[in-house]
């Protein structure tokens, strides 16, 4: 392999290393909502290959698991995870109303967000 695409290989694995990182530093709020149309499944660990757990249905609030913000009880270092098959998806631990991972986020061509945060 050429040095240049060894390098370029190397950038490419750093950012999406650090991007995926970012998703968990920054404090959000505990309380968000499903934000999909047809529903979100938990499962029982990040990816498809998770065993279902159950099925929420767009609306309902679920409570982010992570790291709680010493100043701020209502937000959260959340755990995310990369995709294993998808690089541009990520899952987010849950710990209401049922433990376990749901889609959190799909980037790419058409970004969606499948949990926003309560109002």
């Amino acid at each position: 392999m050429s040095p240049s695409l060894l390098l370029r290989a190397a950038c490419v694995f750093a950012f999406a290393f650090s991007t995926s990182l970012a998703l968990g530093d920054e404090p959000v709020a505990r309380c968000h909502k499903v934000n999909a149309p047809v529903g979100l499944v938990i499962r029982s660990k990040p990816g498809t290959d998770g065993k279902r757990l159950a099925v929420l249905e767009e609306g309902t609030k679920v409570t982010l698991a992570g790291k709680v913000v010493a100043d701020d009880k209502n937000k959260v270092l959340p755990v995310v995870s990369k995709d294993a098959q998808d690089p541009e998806a990520s899952w987010v631990q849950i710990s209401a109303p049922k433990a376990g991972y749901v889609l959190y986020r799909v980037s790419g061509s058409s970004p969606y967000d499948y949990l926003v945060p309560c109002k």
